[in-house]
């Protein structure tokens, strides 16, 4: 009987412990997805940035665009729900401020239709302006095609769009914009690629009320979007945080079932200045969410947090020391060559950031169909990523320089600009072991940009973007351009640039890019040092989220909006 009534406690001992392991976080996780998406609770979502006292999108201060877009809207949107991880792995969104255009569906702008002459945007009708606590701003109303042309055409006349630049009187390409019943019309003088990035979902140019505009667009309390999310509070030092718009337009499916989002109830963006506070706060759990974290916490955040999942990128911007091409003995492409072989980025890019990519210059990796892998380069440029000082030193001879020759690096030269100058001192080194006689000289930002644009200078340590190509190398390969610190002019690239631009079949644009690309590489008016690794890192309790860096110009809300929060999962892993 004893026996009998020891193996009833034994097997209510082992069910007991087969409940517990039940529920602990995977079987909680597997339940909450067999059981679909949560409504309610706060994400906790790291920005890198700062303040953003002024909400005025077109003022182009940094960094309000982030702290926008859970708001405010753009025509058409990055659409990861088909193209991303969670559908087809296509793409997967992790450019920083471009995604490439056939991955691109409608946000306000249902559809759109484009022209050598005329961009149409048919206006998605059942939009409202959310301005449920913004009665001092605006009442509830439906959007309209003139809100839209109302705000395109202010963005055009703002400080973001060079007041201007882009209109037909300014030597740009923008006649007139205007509402025409449900569309807003764009009359143009010619076909510009870029239309995409100037007016569609680009920096600066969501969508704003005129309501808004008249109450002071400045004034965070005075934001009203159509976006998912509506401004609850900012607290100068602390946190913006957002509530849930219970008007919003959109939808998500989720295994076949739709569903209204935002799926939570608050999304709050901490402005936590210090590095180390943040990587803290994500260690614990008191972030959800970081998509910036530099790849040197990638070891200690494995040992603290190996529950945490995570996605690597390149940069979006990256890292060169530039070359005059108009005088001296850098004029000489063969010297310029040298100059590049002379120096193994990979050493540089690894202890400036811990970790970093040195391809990807001047197209980034993701760019498929316009960035040529280096076993594809013809043989005599792909010669020019191998470090090789021996070399070097013969080009430099040959080229009637065998004793080298002095030249200066000027650079950023502020407290939050050491990545620059250490850069531009571990070139240096590379450089003095050929046998050059090289200065560095870091400066104040304003001075240093008067430095440049003046033509003072042999060579800048700067950086600029890989991914938005028509409007970066506008500004720094075309001649006259005020930051083409290298006097790069080659006419055979402007002809096919400007054709470039004027060029409505991707296909062919893409591979007139791909062309430039190499011809740019190999020319060497910019030696190219690298970008920096960063890690989006995530807790597992946040689902329906899959790393992803953005979905318009660094915008994030709606990412949020299709993110839900698997409370009970987050309670088990004792947050």
């Amino acid at each position: 009987m004893k026996r009998k009534i020891l193996w009833c406690w034994l097997s209510l001992l082992l069910v007991a412990a087969l409940v517990l392991a039940s529920c602990g976080p995977a079987a909680v996780e597997k339940k909450a997805e067999k059981e679909g998406p949560q409504y309610g609770g706060t994400i906790t979502h790291y920005l890198w940035g700062g303040e953003a006292a002024n909400a005025d999108q077109t003022l182009s201060l940094w960094p309000t665009q982030m702290y926008a877009s859970p708001v405010i809207e753009f025509l058409m949107v990055g659409d990861f729900v088909k193209y991303g991880p969670r559908g087809t792995g296509e793409f997967g969104f992790l450019l920083e401020g471009r995604t490439p255009e056939n991955f691109l569906k409608g946000a306000i702008a249902e559809s759109w239709e484009v022209s050598p002459n005329k961009i149409i945007f048919h206006i998605r009708q059942g939009v409202y302006w959310a301005a449920e606590g913004k009665e001092h701003v605006m009442e509830r109303r439906e959007l309209t095609a003139d809100d839209v042309a109302f705000s395109i055409n202010r963005y055009l006349d703002s400080v973001g769009a060079g007041h201007g630049f882009h209109r037909t009187e300014n030597g740009g390409w923008i006649d007139s914009i205007y509402a025409e019943g449900n569309t807003v019309v764009v009359e143009t003088s010619s076909y510009n690629a870029d239309w995409l990035w100037v007016i569609g979902l680009g920096w600066a140019n969501a969508i704003h009320a005129p309501e808004v505009v008249d109450a002071g667009a400045s004034d965070w309390d005075n934001l009203v979007g159509t976006g998912p999310f509506m401004v609850k509070e900012y607290v100068i030092g602390s946190h913006i945080s957002y509530e849930r718009n219970p008007d919003y337009w959109d939808k998500t499916t989720i295994n076949g079932i739709e569903y209204e989002i935002p799926f939570i109830d608050e999304l709050v963006y901490p402005i936590i200045p210090d590095e180390s506070t943040r990587i803290a706060a994500l260690r614990t759990g008191k972030l959800d969410v970081d998509y910036a974290v530099p790849a040197l916490y990638e070891e200690t955040l494995a040992q603290t947090s190996p529950e945490m999942l995570k996605n690597k990128r390149p940069h979006g911007s990256f890292y060169w020391a530039s070359l005059r091409c108009d005088r001296g003995p850098t004029s000489n492409k063969k010297v310029r060559q040298a100059l590049m072989i002379a120096i193994d980025p990979k050493p540089i890019v690894t202890a400036v950031f811990g970790e970093g990519q040195t391809s990807g210059w001047p197209a980034h990796t993701a760019l498929t169909g316009i960035y040529t892998p280096p076993e594809e380069l013809p043989a005599e440029t792909r010669l020019l990523l191998d470090y090789n000082p021996d070399l070097a030193r013969q080009m430099l001879a040959d080229a009637g320089y065998p004793d080298g020759f002095a030249i200066e690096i000027a650079t950023r030269g502020g407290v939050s600009d050491l990545n620059f100058v250490d850069c531009a001192s571990m070139v240096a080194a590379y450089w003095t072991e050929i046998g050059l006689d090289v200065t560095v000289r870091p400066m104040e930002l304003t001075a240093y940009w008067s430095y440049l644009t003046a033509g003072k200078l042999d060579s800048a340590l700067e950086v600029s973007g890989t991914i938005n190509l028509l409007s970066v190398w506008r500004e720094i390969l075309l001649p006259g351009a005020r930051k083409n610190p290298a006097f790069y002019d080659n006419p055979y690239l402007i002809e096919r640039f400007l054709e470039a631009e004027q060029t409505i079949d991707t296909a062919k644009r893409n591979a007139i890019l791909k062309e430039l690309a190499v011809i740019v590489l190999d020319d060497v008016p910019f030696v190219p040092i690298g970008s920096q690794i960063l890690i989006t890192y995530w807790w597992p309790w946040i689902k329906n989220y899959y790393g992803e860096f953005e979905s318009s110009y660094y915008g994030f809300g709606y990412l949020m909006a299709h993110a839900w929060l698997d409370q009970a999962l987050k309670a088990q892993m004792g947050h």
